[in-house]
């Protein structure tokens, strides 16, 4: 059930970056919990309407505004679970939810991002220079940005399944602020960091907080067969990425991930990968 703010407007879900409320015209409002430049939101409209114009598995949206002084976005609705609920609900259903996610990242990464977008080489960077990131860290990921391929594809930049509701009319892909554009491989590496050692978003059923180890890999397993049947990759070319993107992630300040984050790091930095 949603809950009734004191704006009146009915929380209907919520994430770590955003909440999101239902509009009496029928559609929701996606308000961020900390400011961010008009631009920023701009650019993220601008890949979701790439990315729909290959596929509709993208919400459409109908303007961006402010919300209480944050920012907002006016979207359309999309009712359903989110595939990682529907494994809390029924794990069984776990190949089912990371082969949807695979296959359907795969035909995301077929559309070409408008030229506004950020150079996910340009964000990791940005990234490396958080005071959360270690310097030694971000000395060695620059040290392999360099040599990592370049590419004009849309890059979600946050995709798993708990970003893919389950629809009435088939998966949609939600939460595209962090959206790049660059090399598919690069995408992939940070779904597989996040599906390996990510934790779960606020929310998440019991299920999944206590049977993570279980589920993990039987989810992997699926996503990344169902991706490769749409879309080809090097394995070796994604692990590459991996770590580099695992020094990124540590400047978004996930308690709970960093040990793993360094982890990952300390093993490719002791292999000289």
């Amino acid at each position: 059930m949603g809950v009734t703010t004191a704006s009146g407007l009915e929380r209907i879900s919520e994430g770590r970056e955003a909440e999101v409320f239902a509009l009496a015209n029928g559609h929701v409002l996606r308000v961020f919990r900390e400011a961010r430049p008009r631009f920023v939101l701009e650019r993220e409209v601008a890949a979701m309407a790439a990315a729909r114009a290959v596929m509709p598995s993208v919400p459409e949206v109908y303007g961006v505004s402010e919300f209480d002084g944050r920012p907002a976005m006016e979207m359309e609705r999309v009712d359903g679970p989110d595939l990682l609920a529907g494994v809390g609900e029924r794990p069984w259903t776990v190949w089912r939810a990371g082969a949807v996610a695979g296959e359907l990242q795969a035909r995301l990464h077929a559309a070409v991002a408008p030229a506004a977008l950020e150079d996910v080489k340009a964000r990791v960077d940005r990234m490396l220079a958080s005071p959360l990131v270690p310097a030694e860290v971000a000395v060695w990921a620059r040290s392999r940005l360099g040599s990592l391929p370049d590419g004009d594809r849309i890059l979600h930049g946050d995709y798993h399944p708990a970003n893919v509701l389950d629809s009435p009319r088939g998966p949609v892909v939600i939460d595209w602020p962090n959206a790049t554009r660059g090399d598919p491989d690069a995408d992939v590496a940070r779904s597989l960091l996040m599906l390996r050692l990510g934790e779960p978003p606020p929310g998440s059923p019991l299920v999944i907080r206590l049977g993570a180890k279980a589920l993990r890999p039987v989810m992997i397993a699926a996503y990344t067969r169902a991706y490769r049947r749409v879309r080809a990759y090097d394995a070796r070319a994604v692990e590459a990425w991996v770590s580099v993107r695992a020094c990124d992630r540590l400047a978004e300040g996930i308690a709970e991930e960093r040990g793993k984050l360094l982890a990952v790091v300390g093993k490719a930095m002791r292999r000289g990968e």
